[in-house]
Order: C-alpha cells, then structure tokens, then sequence
C-alpha cells in the first residue's frame, strides 16, 4: 500500500497560503495607495508612507523566502514519501519471502515427521515380531529340556552307554537338572567312549560347567584349559575362554583373567563371548589393548 500523500491537496495548501501572503501584500500596498492619493501631507505623512513602503518591500522579501522554503520543504516531503514507498516494497517482499521460507520449512517438518513415525511404526512391529520368535524359541528349548528331562526320569536303564546320542543326552540332561557329578561321570565315558565325534569338545566343556557349577573353580579352569589345549577349532573354544576368565575372577587372579578376556576382545567378532569380554573389561576399567612399555631413558655419562 502506497504511502505518498495527494499531491493535489499538498499544491492546494502551498496555493492557500501563497493567496494569503499576496491579500496582505495587496492590502498593504492599497493602504499605500490611499494614503498616497493627493491631499495636503506634510513630513509625518511622508515619513510614515516611507516606512510603511520600506515594511512593503521587506514584506515581499519574506514572501519570496517563505515561497523558496515552501518548495524546498515540499521537495524534501516528496523525496521522504518516496523513501517511505521504497522502504515498505522492500519490507513487503522481504515478509513474502519468510513467509515463502516458513511455509516451505513447515512442510519439510511434516514430511521428515511422517517418515520418522513411519520408520518407528515398522521398527516397533519388526521388534514385536522379533520379541514372538524369541518367545517361541524358549519355548521350544524349555519343551526340549523337559522332554529330555522326562525321558531320563523314565527310562532310566534303556541307555545304551554304545550310543553317543543317548550317552550324551543323559548326561546333559542330569546336568540340567543340577547332578553335577553323574553328569561328570558320563561326559568322560562319553569322551573315552568316542573321543573323535563332533561332540566330543562339547562334552569336555560341560565337564568345565559342572565343575563350575559347584563352586569348584580351580578344577573347571583345569578343565577348560584341557578344551582350550586339546579342540583348538572348537565351537565352545570362546565359551571355555570366558568362563574360564570368570572362574580366575572368582579366584581373585586378576592378570590372568585379564589376560583371557583381552584374547576374546580381540576376536573382531560379534559373537556373545567377544561381546561379554569388552563389556567385562570395561566394568574392571581396563582397556582391551595392553599398554605398551615407555622406553627407559639413558642418562648421558658425566665426562671426569
């Protein structure tokens, strides 16, 4: 919207006032004129026409001054409203463009507000998928360790010490159920017995978790070590480590338990034992690079 006043009504008020200077001026000069018409003067007379024809021409002075100070006042007033107009087309666009900017800034909210809640919806639905299947498994493993369980209170002279699957079923079942020693005594029948099978490591570290089991930590760590030693490719060999790492904790031999738990950090795998081993040093506060040793430094021999 336009700020620049009419110019007709700024030229009407500059008219005004020059029609009221030039009345006075008329009526000043008509005085003039009257007393100047012929009639018997004398000196005042004269005198008094002289200084009211002086005051005249001072006045016409003024009225020149003031019309110079009237155009001068109404060119810096049209050069002001110009500004003014200026000013406000700028402001005017300037508001159009924040307005541009914050419409589009809120649009980009919106999107980046649907796709966030989008990503959230699908994560909870895959994490509530995930949390079923986890229960289903435990459930199947629980069903298994029942079933496994069941059939040893049942049948408890139908093993065929011959057959490694019952063997090593009947073992591992009377370790679930907290027989430590018959658990002990029929993984090592069963690593004489088939000391070449797939299984064979798995019963020498569940050797180590009955031992361990019962708080016998020195001979669970011999154990162990003898899975470390002897099945060097095991799948239980991360396992051994760890516990083994945990039975020396337990026993207050802290290097040594640094030490396994330092190899298993190292691993470059994800594995669950590699993971436990750094989530364990970091509790001890101990990093999982050795420190390396500073050099010694010499000091320069005195010269006698």
């Amino acid at each position: 919207m336009s700020v620049i006043p009419d110019l007709a009504a700024v030229e009407g008020r500059r008219d005004m006032n020059t029609r009221t200077l030039g009345f006075w001026l008329a009526l000043a000069l008509i005085s003039v004129g009257a007393v100047a018409s012929p009639s018997p003067v004398g000196k005042k007379e004269i005198e008094a026409i002289e200084k009211l024809q002086a005051e005249v021409i001072v006045l016409q002075r003024h009225i020149r001054d003031l019309q110079t100070s009237v155009d001068r006042s109404n060119g810096q007033l049209l050069a002001l409203i110009s500004q003014i107009n200026d000013t406000v087309a700028v402001l005017n666009h300037t508001l159009g463009t924040v307005q541009q900017s914050l419409s589009d800034t809120q649009a980009k909210v919106t999107g980046n507000f649907n796709t966030v809640n989008s990503q959230f919806l699908a994560l909870e639905t895959n994490l509530r998928s995930a949390t079923e299947k986890i229960a289903q498994v435990s459930d199947q493993i629980a069903g298994l360790r029942e079933t496994i369980a069941e059939w040893q209170r049942q049948s408890p002279t139908r093993i065929d010490p011959t057959d490694p699957v019952q063997l090593f079923s009947a073992a591992y079942g009377d370790y679930l159920r907290g027989h430590y020693e018959l658990a002990i005594a029929q993984f090592q029948q069963f690593i004489e017995r088939f000391p070449s099978l797939e299984t064979t490591d798995d019963a020498q570290y569940w050797i180590g978790e009955c031992h361990y089991g019962q708080g016998r930590y020195d001979q669970a760590i011999i154990e162990f070590d003898r899975l470390i030693g002897s099945f060097p490719q095991s799948n239980k060999l991360a396992a051994a480590r760890l516990k083994k790492a945990l039975a020396l904790l337990e026993l207050k031999r802290e290097a040594e338990a640094i030490a396994e738990l330092r190899i298993l950090a190292k691993g470059g795998t994800n594995q669950p034992e590699t993971l436990a081993a750094r989530q364990r040093l970091e509790q001890m506060g101990v990093p999982v690079e050795e420190p390396q040793a500073r050099p010694r430094q010499t000091r320069p021999r005195r010269r006698p």
